[in-house]
């Protein structure tokens, strides 16, 4: 009777634990991205008082006779579907809308994933965590290993934000302020007409200006001739109109380009900022407000309307793009700067997926880091390869179903309330057996 004691108290410990990881999800139905523990059971071996035998040529087999000895926990595994979208209608609290984690820093450069996405901005202006650790950027939208640099937005930025005053090499669909169609642009000299092409938007601004002037050659139009410098267009000579009727490309109207202004705008848009969130300058252009994107970039707008942000090009390179007040967008390797300023800065947030994510191991604040069986990490960022778009305006909530946990506790309850009673049960058999000893 002795192994029935043993073998019901396996079922109590076993049955106290399973309360345990219950009493954990139910504690954190709150908490921030939490993963809803769930454990599973095995028996332990069987005492074998007969391995059985084989069937004969006379006599039939005979099946094994063993007696179990309990229960023991087989494992206890994690639930990684994420969570429900949590509204707070922050613009830098954000959820990860399918597979990956954010990617975190403490102040000795260990590296740690979480889900948990409600962040703010330090006084370096950091991207941190609630508990002050430094959210790590993307340098790439693939790669196998990590990187070193956290997502920051500058705070102090003297800039010149500018296009290439060269623009000869330029296609009409790289210009920043113009979206030029194909077509014709008929003028008139005296009584002279030319229709002048237009191409399409793999044409270059010095191909344009050539086709301008060798039209105009053919036409027997003389002392008019085009030329690009200084990311503009401008003519010489006389020209009396730009015929409506005939023109078929919106040439004229997207450059500025006529009869009284001989030189187009500025195509490639020259901005001179002012210091930007200097906040030793009384006239500087102050952050007004920073939100996060779904490809999990900051989106910086400022006080004189303008917008800086990164974006990923169709070479799945990581590029900054700059929108003046006036809504012209600056892009790629146009974006340059001076001074202190987005050199050293990284608006995107990096991603990770490993190949077990299950083999994450809990520390605590949210966070996870890497374990024995996780296996091999890769980085991204959100909306790119397997990784989910980021969802701002809230949080990811906690994944514990309360009506599972509720049922699983009465189950674990009565487990321990059964073998409780096994327990009993073979206490009294060997109290009687002892009193028929005595």
């Amino acid at each position: 009777m002795s192994q029935a004691l043993h073998t019901s108290s396996t079922g109590i410990n076993a049955g106290q634990s399973q309360i345990n990881v219950i009493a954990h999800n139910v504690a954190n139905i709150n908490t921030t991205a939490f993963k809803a523990a769930n454990m599973v059971f095995e028996d332990l071996y069987s005492r074998n008082l007969s391995y059985g035998s084989a069937a004969t040529k006379n006599g039939g087999g005979t099946n094994p006779k063993q007696i179990g000895v309990g229960v023991k926990v087989g494992g206890i595994t994690r639930n990684f579907d994420y969570g429900t979208f949590i509204s707070t209608g922050r613009d830098l609290d954000c959820m990860i809308s399918g597979t990956g984690f954010f990617v975190v820093q403490d102040a000795d450069k260990h590296s740690y994933f979480t889900r948990d996405g409600i962040f703010s901005v330090d006084s370096a202006g950091n991207l941190v965590t609630q508990n002050g650790m430094k959210v790590m950027g993307a340098k790439s939208v693939y790669s196998n290993a990590g990187s070193d640099k956290s997502v920051k937005i500058p705070k102090n930025m003297l800039a010149v934000i500018s296009g290439d005053s060269n623009i000869g090499g330029k296609t009409l669909e790289e210009l920043n302020n113009a979206s030029i169609t194909t077509g014709v642009v008929r003028i008139r000299v005296g009584t002279d007409y030319a229709d002048l092409p237009v191409g399409d938007g793999s044409t270059t601004i010095s191909e344009l200006v050539s086709d301008f002037n060798t039209a105009i050659a053919a036409a027997g139009i003389a002392g008019v001739s085009f030329n690009a410098a200084d990311g503009k267009i401008s003519y010489t000579g006389t020209i009396d109109e730009f015929v409506s009727e005939g023109t078929t490309s919106n040439f004229c109207g997207e450059t500025g380009l006529s009869t009284v202004n001989k030189t187009s705008n500025n195509l490639n848009e020259v901005v001179t900022l002012q210091d930007m969130i200097n906040y030793n300058d009384s006239n500087a252009i102050s952050l007004s407000n920073v939100g996060i994107d779904e490809n999990g970039i900051l989106v910086a707008t400022y006080n004189d309307g303008s917008v800086l942000t990164q974006y990923v090009d169709d070479a799945d390179t990581v590029q900054w793009k700059y929108i003046t007040p006036e809504g012209v967008a600056i892009t790629g390797s146009d974006v340059t700067a001076q001074g202190s300023s987005i050199v050293n800065s990284n608006f995107a947030l990096e991603l990770a997926t490993m190949v077990n994510q299950e083999g994450l191991i809990s520390v605590g604040n949210n966070l996870w880091e890497w374990g024995p069986d996780t296996g091999d990490v890769y980085y991204g960022m959100a909306g790119e390869m397997a990784f989910g778009p980021i969802e701002s305006g809230g949080y990811e909530g906690s994944n514990v179903d309360i009506a599972a946990e509720l049922s699983n506790m009465i189950t674990a309850q009565r487990m321990i309330q059964m073998n409780s009673r096994v327990f009993s049960a073979a206490s009294e058999v060997m109290q009687t057996l002892a009193y028929l000893g005595s």
